[in-house]
């Protein structure tokens, strides 16, 4: 199907003059420049607004190849985005209510260039962080506005330049960064165009931390697309039908703990959300009869369930919603469907040799989706991107299996890696800092509970050290994000070993389910 309209006049621009990410934003702006480009609270700008904050001070950061985006979710994190990738720098996402000791172990290892503040961020530079935090700082009273520049284009840059920088949760107690280059966000955005054809009049949600990556396709396939993104108020986050409905919202995208939440509180009213004709999920398993109770609430939107790591650049499976689901068996959640265009798929074993069809094994990925590696650790790239028989893949870590029309079904985690609301956590990090804290190395994090595929929380469990569960769990807020924090860190008197030695995590998650309906639990 050839593009048409405002869309196919940025791909021109984005094909074939510059492979800048900004080239099709700047493109609306020369063209559009009256149209909705974003929504926060009160404040609305349109695409030649907003490209004239971005371009402001945005020659504070030429030459600069890394800056730090210490904002959440206001016009300083949006305008931030867009002013480092028009200077041709890569972007890092750093959330404000990071921990002191977060904040200050992300400094040291990105070494940044410069960094660019809203009003919460300039306020956490002072004292420690300040002595780590870059030289160059672009604070919120920096952020005015000047009339656009239409001969100021976005730097020309190559496919494998770096676009950003996003940090998840390490095994060892260091967050891992995921290098990810303008060539695969781009491709990311010519597939996601021709799977659900956005155009100029969308009105998107925003309900994503710039540190969470899915904001990546908030962002860019808005702005790729001419079309308006609406940020979602923090106190709307959980309830956001009045937002959809008062806002006329035709795309919306969250996390499906988020669209369970709504089903429980009866909040998925049929009818409710007529405007919408784009539903998407991702980030975690989705409920098959969540997916069915936000169809009923959005009857004229199409209901996809997307899939995909960090390393693979947001997103790179799908499985749309249809009339006779095809849904995981004894799972009760929606198959992660079929690769996007551009994506290889192999499952294999633990050999890394290729399975039989409905064999499970290690779900692996590979395509110009891929991610460059890890910041600053060869090591762990070379074992997460092995090259086989010549070509270049990721290790996704998760179980999975193909079943007979080649749709791909989810199955779990092969490593103590889980998602807790969304957010990719490495369960060997949070047991690394209980280490640290309790003073000893008999400690064990799992996911708990997990209801409807989704893990709601963490619990962890400490023997050999007497433990004051109110202060170790107070030191460990001090050290990671709150989605980290053990919900409860229970004492036991010794850890159940299994036939090899280890610690049993199986006997711990059974003691948790049979003491489930005790208080406390």
């Amino acid at each position: 199907m050839p593009k048409t309209g405002a869309y196919a006049l940025v791909q021109q621009s984005v094909e074939s003059v510059n492979p800048n990410i900004l080239a099709a934003f700047y493109n609306h702006a020369l063209a559009y420049p009256g149209r909705l480009a974003l929504v926060i609270g009160t404040d609305s700008y349109s695409y030649e607004k907003l490209a004239g904050i971005s371009q402001e001070v945005s020659h504070r950061l030429e030459r600069r190849s890394r800056v730090g985006i210490l904002a959440s979710r206001t016009l300083e994190a949006y305008a931030g985005v867009l002013r480092t990738l028009w200077s041709g720098a890569a972007y890092i996402p750093i959330n404000p209510a990071l921990p002191e000791e977060r904040l200050i172990q992300l400094l040291r290892i990105t070494e940044l260039d410069a960094l660019v503040t809203d009003r919460a961020g300039s306020q956490r530079i002072q004292g420690r962080v300040a002595e780590v935090a870059p030289e160059v700082i672009v604070s919120h009273s920096e952020f005015i506005f000047r009339s656009f520049d239409r001969h100021y284009q976005p730097a020309n840059v190559s496919e494998t330049d770096l676009a950003y920088i996003m940090f998840t949760s390490g095994t060892t107690g260091v967050p891992k960064g995921v290098m990810t280059e303008t060539g695969s966000v781009a491709q990311l955005i010519h597939v996601m165009q021709d799977r659900f054809r956005f155009h100029e009049n969308d009105r998107m949600s925003q309900t994503f931390e710039l540190t969470f990556d899915l904001s990546v396709f908030d962002m860019f396939m808005t702005w790729s697309s001419g079309a308006a993104l609406f940020v979602v108020p923090a106190s709307q986050l959980m309830a956001p039908g009045r937002f959809i409905k008062d806002n006329q919202l035709t795309v919306w995208f969250c996390v499906p703990s988020m669209a369970l939440f709504m089903q429980r509180m009866r909040m998925l009213k049929a009818g409710a959300f007529p405007s919408l004709r784009n539903s998407l999920f991702c980030g975690e398993a989705l409920p098959l009869a969540a997916a069915q109770a936000w169809q009923a609430a959005a009857p004229h939107s199409i209901v996809e369930n997307l899939y995909g790591p960090t390393e693979a650049t947001v997103m790179c499976t799908g499985q749309r919603l249809t009339e006779i689901p095809n849904s995981t068996p004894n799972r009760g959640t929606l198959a992660i469907g079929y690769p996007f265009d551009g994506v290889e798929v192999d499952i294999v074993n633990s050999s890394l040799r290729p399975v039989t069809e409905c064999e499970s094994g290690e779900l692996l990925l590979s395509g110009r989706q891929l991610a460059r590696g890890y910041w600053n650790d060869p090591e762990m790239t070379a074992i997460k991107f092995p090259i086989l028989n010549g070509k270049r893949w990721y290790r996704t870590g998760d179980l999975a299996y193909r079943d007979g029309s080649g749709a791909l079904h989810h199955l779990g985690r092969l490593d103590n890696q889980v998602k807790v609301l969304g957010h990719r956590v490495e369960l060997e990090e949070v047991e690394a800092h209980l280490r640290a804290i309790t003073g000893t190395d008999s400690v064990v994090a799992l996911a708990w509970p997990i209801e409807d595929g989704c893990a709601k929380g963490i619990v962890a469990f400490v023997s050999g050290n007497r433990l004051d569960e109110n202060a170790a769990r107070e030191a460990m807020r001090q050290r990671i994000p709150s989605y980290m924090v053990p919900q409860r860190i229970l004492e036991i008197d010794s850890m159940p070993l299994g036939p090899s030695g280890k610690f049993d995590r199986k006997a711990l998650s059974l003691r948790l389910e049979q003491a489930s309906g005790k208080v406390g639990l």
